[in-house]
């Protein structure tokens, strides 16, 4: 019953998918279609990437034509290059590893030193579709990171290149998988002896290798990961990679053995996890599956702004508050005791259960925004007042600036103005829309001869200008920068300084439970509207190009007239407002 393996990705996932892909009775659901888009950007790069490195390489041997073929095959050509010393193996599979429950294949095996038998040992390899490294002061606490061209790939060979870093606070599901891959190499008697390493091709552009990609080397064994500790003062200590994996490996392992027994009976031992709804979750085939066994009000369910993460989640399951009315109604002086030795790991746990309680209790009310100052708000006025937001494209490009221009002196409607390119643009291109976009700005200010405000909800705007007045130090930048530092006026900080929001104090959310306001559009949000400019640029037909067109455009202009509406909104009063 426990003769079962689990591949690399069940380490750095869910542990209920484990439970669920092994339950008796439930099959696996079908990957969604924006799952299959998703998933196929990474594809596309792994398999550009792994060209690019059989035509540079060398020696190279691809064992990806044999996916069709027999396990028995694939895995007898894997270790027939190894034993045969081949310097890169691109796709093989290894042998199943019964004992240790693992199975899987990385994107590259590539050879190190010899094993522990005295034949050839190798580094497994994989390639991923997000940076993997970060910037770092190069300086005596700071080693040089190890990187490998794609043509010479391996360890051996790789250039000490100084400044950066693994991203360490993001990507350690990456490095669970490859320690997957280095146990699984173990258990084939073909790991590279020495220092446990592996590589990741992440999409960094490292400038020592002519801004082109490269593998970095992780050490597996450093002891580099913060994870929880119950024994630790600070909540937390530091394992490495391998230590993590085997922890989250083996928790899965009991996970899937228990799910196996599963027969319905009333002596069946327990489901080992529940659902609790993660970030993972909008991403995962099982979500239907798990979002029954929630219960509506479950804590996890409803509490999506700040929400406590799983452990905190967990520690209050068991103790007896699993909704957000139990939230809501609980004690917290009495539940603190036995709830903050178990969350050591977060700081200001204490703080972080007052505000979701505080959250639960106004949703469990109704109320949506919460007015948490007596303090008079003050918005200024003009007699042109402008209301600004931009739009930016996946690979950060703003290709929209969007203005709602009131004029007070008059009883003229505002209107809307906006500079766009529904094009990819070029960093060239970029720069000439900002400059038509804020030479219009200074065309305004200038030729009004009176008093101009600009209202805008956050500093993303702002932060805009200012990095382009940075990069190129020349008007209309240089001039838009001081502009924004005399007559810019951020509502989110008013809003911030005054209110509670119950789901957050998104624009969204704000202008539409304080202002009534609403969009037109069925699903507004800046990353659709990011989608709706991928489409607008690459749909096959005019007609579908010219609709997602106005979409967006649609889409700015109530954003602006949001902060139109809620500028207004502060000023008559702000009443709070009721769900």
């Amino acid at each position: 019953m426990n003769d079962f393996v689990l591949d690399a990705y069940a380490a750095r996932s869910c542990p209920v998918k484990t439970q669920n892909a092994f339950l008796p009775g439930l099959d696996r659901p079908e990957l969604d279609e924006s799952l299959q888009e998703l998933f196929a950007g990474g594809s596309a790069f792994k398999s550009d990437v792994l060209r690019r490195i059989i035509d540079a390489a060398g020696q190279v041997v691809d064992c990806r034509a044999l996916r069709d073929q027999p396990h028995d095959v694939q895995v007898g050509a894997t270790l027939a290059a190894m034993a045969d010393g081949v310097p890169v193996i691109v796709g093989g599979l290894l042998p199943l590893d019964r004992h240790g429950h693992r199975s899987g294949r990385a994107d590259l095996w590539v050879r190190g030193d010899e094993a522990e038998d005295g034949g050839p040992g190798y580094h497994p390899v994989m390639v991923k579709l997000h940076r993997m490294l970060e910037r770092q002061t190069p300086g005596p606490a700071h080693e040089a990171f190890p990187i490998s061209a794609l043509s010479d790939p391996s360890r051996a060979q790789a250039l000490a290149v100084p400044g950066r870093a693994l991203r360490l606070a993001s990507r350690e599901p990456d490095l669970l998988q490859l320690a997957h891959y280095w146990r699984l190499l173990g258990a084939a008697g073909r790991a590279a002896s020495g220092t446990p390493y592996g590589g990741i091709i992440g999409s960094d552009q490292i400038s020592q290798l002519g801004n082109g990609l490269g593998i970095a080397w992780v050490r597996l064994d450093a002891k580099q990961l913060r994870t929880f500790s119950r024994t630790a003062a600070s909540g937390w200590t530091k394992r490495s990679a391998l230590e993590r994996y085997d922890h989250e490996h083996g928790f899965r392992v009991k996970v899937a053995a228990v799910a196996q027994r599963q027969t319905g009976a009333p002596d069946d031992p327990p489901l080992v996890v529940m659902p609790i709804r993660v970030r993972e979750c909008d991403r995962c085939v099982w979500w239907q599956t798990c979002l029954p066994k929630l219960g509506d009000d479950d804590l996890s369910l409803r509490i999506a702004k700040s929400p406590l993460d799983v452990r905190e989640i967990a520690v209050l399951r068991r103790l007896g508050v699993s909704t957000l009315t139990d939230l809501a109604s609980v004690e917290l002086d009495e539940l603190l005791p036995s709830y903050i030795p178990e969350v050591a790991h977060r700081p200001g746990g204490e703080e972080r259960l007052r505000i979701a309680a505080h959250r639960a209790k106004l949703m469990v009310s109704g109320v949506d925004l919460e007015r948490i100052s007596d303090d008079p708000i003050v918005v200024p006025r003009s007699d042109i007042e402008i209301d600004f937001d931009i739009e930016t494209s996946a690979d950060d490009h703003v290709y929209l600036w969007g203005f709602l221009v009131t004029d007070t002196r008059t009883d003229d409607p505002p209107r809307y103005v906006s500079f766009s390119d529904f094009s990819e643009l070029t960093d060239a291109a970029e720069r000439r829309l900002a400059d038509e976009a804020l030479t219009w700005l200074h065309d305004i200010v200038t030729d009004s001869g009176t008093s101009v405000g600009v209202f805008h909800y956050s500093r993303y705007e702002v932060l805009r200008i200012q990095r382009l007045a940075d990069a190129f130090g020349r008007d209309p930048y240089l001039w838009a920068s001081r502009f924004a530092d005399e007559a810019f006026f951020d509502l989110f900080e008013v809003v911030r300084s005054h209110f509670f929001g119950t789901y957050g104090l998104g624009l969204k959310q704000v202008a539409h439970s304080g202002s009534g306001f609403s969009w037109r559009d069925d699903n507004p949000g800046g990353l659709n509207s990011q989608s709706w400019f991928a489409d607008a640029v690459h749909a096959e037909t005019d007609a579908v190009r010219a609709e997602l067109t106005q979409r967006v455009l649609d889409y700015n202009e109530d954003d602006v007239r949001a902060t139109y509406a809620l500028r207004k909104w502060l000023r008559d009063g702000a009443r709070p407002t009721t769900g």
